[in-house]
């Protein structure tokens, strides 16, 4: 029985408690600043019920087979408190965050070896704690080695899909093309759809072709048709639907600007490239982020 602890319940953490309590051979418990007593995650499947095993303290931790960490980038150090307390020799750490700096933000707690990068696709909101709405099937990408493969296999096989690359920097850098347009969403206050105006798919347009440049520089085969490959994906989201950063907008809370655009400008300047568009965009979101952190 493979014993696992996840670290961060929110949306996507969540989701996949939900769906790893299904599974009669995990031994889950949950890491979180707050407890609670039910999760529930209304899936595209039903609606899952559990009552899971929620620990708040790392010093109440005992060590696991796996670790997963599914916290917004920026909270990687208060994560890394718990990997200590939650390893043996033998812990495996898998990584379910966005940007493109999954090893790179782990690195100092943990050696390469152990760590599994994971991109995924899980468009899923938390109403509250222990609520999530989760809108369509789960996606993971990992690369292509037998720890992912046993990661893999820690999920049941419906609503899920976990594909085994061999090229995960590109893989994660289309995740990304994706995930820095979405900063039009939250600069407008709009769900993903707003797109349909084309004034707004032209400004993520300009977004997603910067955020390829960067892709190519850092050696990510990225084709420029996934451009509007993106902009139609956008256009025909559910009504309503928010990404991430919009939701974190809505609900006050502190944005991942750093890891979605952030990480273009930086990147950029280290192969010197000009990202002004990504640029204006971290610019404006961090202002934002403060306007609301003092309200």
């Amino acid at each position: 029985m493979p014993q696992i602890a996840l670290i961060g319940p929110g949306a996507i953490g969540g989701t996949l408690a939900g769906w790893l309590e299904t599974k009669a051979d995990n031994d889950l418990v949950i890491c979180s600043r707050n407890s609670f007593e039910t999760l529930v995650v209304d899936s595209p499947f039903g609606s899952l019920t559990s009552s899971p095993k929620v620990i708040t303290d790392p010093a109440t931790a005992s060590p696991v087979d796996w670790i997963l960490i599914s916290t917004k980038t920026y909270q990687i150090e208060d994560a890394a408190d718990w990997i200590l307390p939650l390893s043996h020799a033998d812990t495996r750490v898998a990584v379910i965050q966005n940007g493109v700096e999954h090893l790179a933000n782990l690195s100092p707690y943990v050696s390469a070896d152990r760590i599994v990068p994971v991109i995924i696709d899980c468009p899923a909101e938390r109403r509250e704690p222990g609520k999530i709405l989760q809108r369509r099937p789960v996606l993971m990408t990992v690369p292509n080695t037998s720890s992912s493969s046993t990661f893999a296999s820690l999920f049941p096989a419906e609503g899920f899909e976990t594909r085994l690359t061999d090229d995960w920097n590109t893989a994660a850098w289309k995740k990304l093309c994706i995930n820095s347009g979405g900063a039009v969403s939250a600069l407008l206050n709009q769900p993903a759809n707003v797109v349909r105006e084309e004034n707004a798919a032209n400004i993520m347009r300009i977004l997603t072709r910067e955020c390829i440049a960067v892709a190519r520089a850092e050696g990510a085969q990225i084709e420029d048709s996934i451009v509007e490959e993106i902009i139609a994906g956008q256009a025909s989201a559910t009504e309503g639907a928010m990404n991430s950063i919009h939701a974190d907008l809505v609900f006050k809370r502190p944005m991942e600007w750093d890891a979605r655009n952030g990480v273009i400008v930086r990147l950029g300047k280290k192969h010197g490239l000009a990202t002004p568009f990504n640029e204006m965009a971290v610019f404006l979101l961090k202002a934002l982020e403060v306007s609301y952190a003092k309200s």
